[in-house]
């Protein structure tokens, strides 16, 4: 191979690389995840009335809110799941028909805030604890419709 006809090789792979961003293919999936998702297994530590909020602060890391209660606190570690998905049937036609591309999409998703709370005692002793799960908004569906 000639040293011209490799750096049109180099330009044209880093050309595809630059614009690999800017296209988007007929099928695409995308998920976006906000702070690590807690689990039973990751809060069975918790005792109501033995375990207190530093420690479950030390495994578990800052609360997300905190609110004072009737006598006591009460300490929300948040996190969020987001799932969309999406198919255009006109995206082959671009090729075809290069003047005009229709966009025939069908596509749907949601994003979930899901809540572990625990409630406190004025002596910051668990009194409380449990988990909110808004997870079915954030499923996917091959069809966006309700059934």
């Amino acid at each position: 191979m000639t040293q011209r006809s490799l750096q049109m090789c180099l330009r044209a792979i880093l050309l595809l690389i630059l614009l690999s961003g800017c296209l988007r293919g007929p099928v695409s999936w995308q998920r976006v995840t906000l702070n690590h998702p807690l689990s039973a297994k990751d809060v069975g530590f918790v005792v109501n009335g033995e375990t207190s909020l530093s420690e479950v602060v030390e495994k578990l890391g800052a609360p997300n809110q905190m609110l004072s209660s009737n006598g006591g606190v009460v300490a929300r570690y948040q996190f969020t799941d987001g799932k969309y998905f999406r198919v255009d049937f006109g995206w082959g036609l671009r090729f075809l028909i290069p003047f005009y591309s229709p966009d025939l999409v069908l596509g749907g998703g949601g994003a979930a805030v899901d809540v572990f709370q625990v409630t406190c005692n004025d002596r910051w002793i668990v009194q409380d604890h449990g988990f909110a799960f808004h997870t079915q908004s954030s499923a996917f569906r091959l069809w966006p419709f309700k059934e």
